[in-house]
């Protein structure tokens, strides 16, 4: 089950999401291991970030890398808000608020959250395209849909793991890293649960939550695309690089909910180096110079110059291969 999707024939449910999230599993990659990595993506990363304009700045997300790899260079329209763009920051504030208080239902939560969105508004006056401000500006009929689309997508996330067995579980803990090399690029991973892998250990021990290994879970839109595999890692990979934990995740756990199907991504080198060589090829697709045409990783990292002939070889050895049970979930 390691590695591909959850039997196709069957709908994963709250036991067998959580079994295989929770399910004991040792660190793959060494603090060491990644450091190495982490200096060569630096690296190449500053070298594609160089044909950015001055003051410009790329997003690389789940999205922009899912667009990207599949040759979608088009520039996308002005992010604005509407009930499908704010089912989740209000759905994440719904299943926090249930997960404090078990009598509170999503929908209780669902009108308790948009009504505090809106007190708030007041007092983010000049803060131009806050959700705050756009629920306030909204009539009550349009506050409805958007109290609707919340609950549905708060609803699926709380119905999709037991919770009493995850072990100190933060909900919505997307990561945004800025690296030093190349401050013109921000990698964003969205992630909807973080937890720890605690063993069993004596009652009188003390568990150390600092240095247990962690897992992620991520609640995707519609069916896993060909990408899949990649934006999973993208999750995995900004967590490793925030110096706030500086840990690397031992595993991923992707959902679909509409299609009732999962992914489940081990992290190993293999995957980060994977997912570093996708991150480079997007942003030199949003170079100027070669935004009308995209080129592949592979072909990019040819160009580069300055990686030694081990660092080539190792990549080359690390690039994960996709399994024929991979090609099912996708």
């Amino acid at each position: 089950m390691v590695g591909t999707s959850l039997p196709p024939t069957s709908l994963p449910r709250a036991t067998s999401l959580t079994d295989v999230l929770t399910a004991p599993a040792s660190l793959s990659v060494s603090r060491d291991e990644f450091g190495e990595l982490r200096r060569d993506f630096e690296d190449v990363l500053r070298t594609a970030a160089r044909s950015l304009r001055a003051g410009e700045r790329i997003r690389v997300d789940a999205y922009h890398l899912r667009n990207s790899v599949s040759g979608n260079v088009d520039r996308e329209s002005p992010f604005r808000w509407t009930p499908w763009t704010a089912r989740r920051p209000i759905g994440m504030e719904c299943v926090r608020a249930c997960l404090a208080n078990a009598r509170l239902t999503p929908a209780q939560a669902g009108h308790d959250v948009i009504a505090r969105l809106i007190r708030r508004a007041d007092d983010e006056r000049g803060r131009h395209g806050s959700l705050a401000e756009w629920l306030a500006g909204l009539a009550v009929g349009g506050r409805a849909v958007v109290q609707a689309e919340g609950v549905a997508w708060a609803t699926q996330l709380l119905t999709a793991l037991e919770w009493s067995k995850l072990t100190a579980p933060i909900v919505g803990v997307d990561r945004s890293v800025v690296l030093p090399s190349s401050s013109q690029v921000l990698l964003r991973g969205r992630i909807e649960v973080r937890t720890r892998l605690v063993s069993p250990q004596p009652p009188n021990a003390r568990r150390t939550l600092d240095v247990a290994p962690s897992v992620l879970f991520a609640m995707m839109t519609g069916r896993p695309s060909p990408t899949a595999r990649t934006e999973l890692g993208l999750a995995a990979l900004t967590v490793a690089l925030d110096g706030r934990h500086g840990d690397v995740p031992v595993r991923v756990v992707g959902w679909w909910p509409q299609c009732g199907r999962a992914l489940i991504v081990p992290v190993d080198l293999a995957l980060l180096d994977h997912t570093c060589q996708a991150v480079v090829a997007t942003v030199r697709a949003a170079c100027p110079t070669r935004r009308v045409q995209p080129h592949s990783a592979k072909a990019t990292d040819d160009r580069t110059g300055g990686r030694d002939a081990r660092t080539n070889a190792a990549r080359r050895a690390a690039k994960p291969a996709i399994t024929p049970a991979e090609r099912v979930a996708s």
